[in-house]
């Protein structure tokens, strides 16, 4: 039997991360899982030093929370346990660092976010996850209405 224990959700304020969440919340709700929700925020740019770094850092951090609360929300009706997280760097490095940090039994993500020019730039997130992952990764894409 499949054990799902651990899932984290990455998540960005995104139309297709609220899809993915409340998708993830209804596949894994039997489980019972405890539920990490996972906001990845810029890293204080280090020329910015002193009392201005944390100010930005603490200020960006508060609306991490804020938005991840609403998704807190979300899942709400489900009735899992729910850990809300912030961290700062690079996305796809944060989210293997926390996946491995908390040994998840899934990813649940969004197949893409709210950054298309940075999808072209760099690569996607999504994908680096997929690649990099020590557990399964369902990623969503257009997600029918329930």
């Amino acid at each position: 039997m499949l054990q799902i224990n651990t899932v984290l959700m990455p998540v960005d304020g995104s139309q297709f991360s609220k899809e993915a969440v409340r998708y993830g919340a209804q596949l894994v709700s039997a489980h019972k899982p405890k539920v990490y929700l996972l906001h990845v925020t810029e890293p204080v740019h280090m020329t910015l030093g002193g009392a201005n770094a944390e100010q930005v850092r603490q200020a960006n951090e508060a609306k991490s929370m804020a938005m991840l609360e609403t998704y807190k929300e979300i899942l709400a009706p489900s009735g899992l346990d729910v850990t809300l997280l912030t961290r700062s760097g690079r996305p796809d490095y944060v989210i293997l660092n926390v996946e491995e940090e908390l040994a998840c039994d899934l990813i649940v993500i969004g197949s893409r976010g709210l950054s298309v020019l940075e999808s072209m730039v760099m690569g996607s997130v999504v994908t680096r996850v997929l690649e990099g992952a020590g557990c399964p990764v369902l990623v969503t894409r257009n997600v029918r209405s329930q």
